[in-house]
């Protein structure tokens, strides 16, 4: 249903402004739309006004309840319900005033209130409300007419110099606009209008403690104004009043529940004032509703590690190992936690992906080898390592030490073997019968036959030692051959030889 009426819509005074209007950027001075609603509240006292219009107090209430409703999403059922209203009573304005200012300042709101001046010319209302809509699109110049026409109509009316107080501030006078707010708000105490004065006086210099207290006054009697909440958290942070901006940001957060930055932003208000299960609770909403900003969901493992919430920790981190793709530090974390629950492969399983992420981290590679040697799976400790000693950054010093351990556990000789494939397959029995031979004497009558394959590369380099066959299963002996292999150094071309042993007691 079009909000003009057939016959007596008129259109803008100038169709060239309205669509330059749309294009200028608001205003620092801009109101909410909590503000700009009072102007069509009633007369202030002693302001000659035409009879049968609604009492102020019912005009300003519905205007709190229309701001409301746009603040937490219902702004389409009000819509509804107000249609209704005027096709129940096609003589009362009242309900196509107000369901024009649920789309304020669009074209519409500004055509619907000059259809509805022509149709009650006697109702300042309208005029105000159409020179507020010019103010918020910055055409100052154009808003005049319609204010002085609401103030030549109802001299004193209030919500005309509310509005001239506006027009004021938004000319860059705010002494002047200051001097207009306190005289209509003299006349008509609304919280519409105490927001006006409050947002004014945040911006003049040294007036920010007047802000405040206006602030505190006007949300405490009516909480949904989320411009209001935004600036009274503003100016208490400002402040130091660490708690009154997280009391403010909760309030804003209320309306909004579903707005994940709101909850990002609430957490960052309760950390400040020393609240932290309360900024865990607001990042965890924020991770919740999709947030996936990785400096947010670090700080939420982190205050969940510093609140001893082991699970939840596990939770964000898992978070935040998705949000952040290259970053090893959360992969690190959670190994950490597996570790302390008794989950070594799942801390494993974190440590190798953190090596992924982060190859040339030499730390990483050595808190893998210290778990897997907890195990006593000396061989894969021995892998790790070695990577941990090609590795350049963040180099551990006991590394090389705890390596040359494993060095010998194996065995393995100072120089590795090169040559042919039968001077290399020659130079590791060596070892192997070393080996076999001193585990034959604690466990007699062992026997079997291991059998490996190495991938050779281009550079006579291996690449990879894997165990086709193994009857024999002695670590130590596996182990010196895989490394024994791995560290020779074979003829240029590549090439995949497989190696076999067999494995008898002397007879």
């Amino acid at each position: 249903m079009s909000l003009c009426c057939q016959g007596s819509r008129q259109p803008p005074v100038d169709g060239r402004l309205l669509s330059s209007a749309r294009l200028m950027a608001s205003r620092s001075f801009a109101l909410p739309l909590c503000v700009m609603l009072l102007v069509l509240a009633a007369p202030a006292r002693g302001a000659v006004v035409r009879p049968g219009l609604p009492p102020p107090e019912e005009v300003m209430a519905t205007l709190r309840q229309l701001e409301t409703a746009r603040a937490r999403g219902r702004a389409s059922a009000m819509d509804s319900e107000l249609e209704a209203q005027s096709r129940a009573r096609p003589g009362d304005l009242m309900p196509r005033m107000y369901r024009a200012w649920l789309t304020f300042p669009s074209d519409a709101c500004w055509n619907e209130l000059k259809a509805l001046s022509t149709l009650d010319p006697e109702n300042p209302w309208p005029f105000v409300g159409m020179g507020l809509i010019y103010v918020r699109w910055g055409l100052l110049a154009e808003a005049r007419t319609p204010i002085a026409a609401a103030l030549k109509q109802a001299p004193g009316f209030a919500p005309a110099l509310w509005a001239q107080g506006v027009l004021l501030q938004a000319e860059g006078k705010p002494a002047e606009a200051e001097v207009r707010l306190r005289e209509a708000l003299a006349q008509l105490d609304a919280p519409q209008i105490r927001t006006s004065l409050a947002m004014l006086l945040a911006g003049i210099p040294e007036r920010e403690a007047d802000a405040r207290a206006e602030l505190t006054r006007t949300v405490e009697a009516w909480p949904e104004q989320p411009e209001a909440l935004r600036k009274l958290a503003q100016l208490a942070r400002a402040a130091n009043d660490v708690r009154a901006a997280a009391t403010a940001g909760e309030k804003l957060v209320a309306l909004k529940p579903r707005a994940k930055e709101a909850h990002r932003l609430q957490a960052d208000l309760w950390l400040a004032a020393s609240e932290k299960e309360k900024a865990a609770g607001s990042l965890e909403r924020y991770a919740e509703l999709g947030g996936v900003e990785p400096a947010a969901l670090e700080l939420l493992a982190r205050l969940y590690r510093e609140l001893g919430r082991a699970d939840a920790e596990d939770k964000a981190l898992v978070r935040l190992v998705a949000a952040a793709p290259e970053d090893p530090e959360p992969l690190l974390r959670l190994a950490e936690l597996a570790e302390a629950r008794g989950d070594s492969r799942t801390a494993e399983t974190h440590l190798v992906k953190a090596s992924e992420r982060a190859p040339a981290r030499a730390d990483i590679h050595v808190l893998r080898a210290r778990l897997v040697l907890k195990q006593e799976r000396h061989q894969d400790a021995l892998a790790a390592y070695r990577a941990a000693l090609a590795a350049p950054e963040r180099r551990v010093a006991e590394a090389e030490s705890e390596a040359a351990a494993l060095v010998r556990h194996f065995r393995l000789p100072s120089q590795p073997a090169r040559g042919t494939q039968d001077q290399i397959y020659n130079r590791v029995s060596l070892g192997l019968v070393a080996l076999y031979m001193n585990r034959l004497q604690q466990t007699p009558g062992i026997k079997g036959n291991l059998k490996v394959q190495v991938q050779v590369d281009a550079s006579g380099r291996a690449t990879s030692v894997t165990v086709l066959y193994d009857s024999l299963n002695e670590a130590v002996i596996t182990g010196h051959a895989h490394f024994a292999f791995m560290d020779a150094q074979y003829p240029p071309g590549p090439d995949t030889p497989v190696f076999q042993y067999v494995f008898r007691p002397p007879k």
